[in-house]
């Protein structure tokens, strides 16, 4: 689980992992979310298997969490892209992400499943990315948190999706650090 706020601004600096929303291109976007795909299968193999269950806190997921997060994150922004490209202005809805991990048994997942999942949900992330043409970047959607409701563009979309791969593969590698 994570302590950033749900919905941040266009350009958004994150003072705990350093990206910059207006350094981050659409195509930097991807090459960030395939490093940290590409980095994440090696980080989570060498956790002792009590450090990548055990939540450091009751506020912060466990590795193997936060790695399943980062693969729905992957599966969630790419519908939410494509929506943005095929609606006028979608209203996204949250991802909901204690609930899914709750749901949906993060802490006993396969590391083995995640990492094919990250694999396959990076390159069909980086698949949409592609298909969206260059003056598509600046439509809009509507993200929905609670009772607040703000307009983001596509651009904001794929920063957001590197944002939150980058931010939980430090997570991941803090929480590996502290637990070991």
């Amino acid at each position: 689980m994570s302590d950033l706020p749900h919905v941040f601004d266009e350009l958004y600096t994150c003072s705990r992992c350093g990206l910059d929303y207006e350094a981050v291109t659409v195509g930097g976007a991807v090459r960030l979310v395939d490093a940290v795909v590409a980095e994440l299968p090696g980080i989570l193999r060498q956790l002792p298997s009590g450090v990548l269950r055990r939540r450091p806190s009751p506020v912060e997921w466990a590795p193997v969490e936060y790695a399943c997060h980062v693969r729905d994150v992957l599966a969630t922004y790419t519908l939410r892209l494509h929506r943005g490209v095929s609606e006028d202005s979608p209203t996204l809805e949250p991802l909901y992400g204690e609930l899914r991990a709750t749901r949906f048994g993060y802490l006993h997942a396969s590391v083995e499943t995640v990492v094919e999942g990250l694999r396959a949900h990076a390159q069909g992330f980086a698949a949409e990315v592609t298909a969206v043409a260059a003056p598509d970047w600046e439509r809009q959607v509507i993200r929905r948190d609670g009772s607040r409701a703000e307009i983001r563009t596509l651009r904001w979309l794929a920063r957001q999706t590197a944002h939150e791969a980058v931010h939980h593969r430090n997570d991941i590698v803090r929480s590996g650090a502290d637990n070991s």
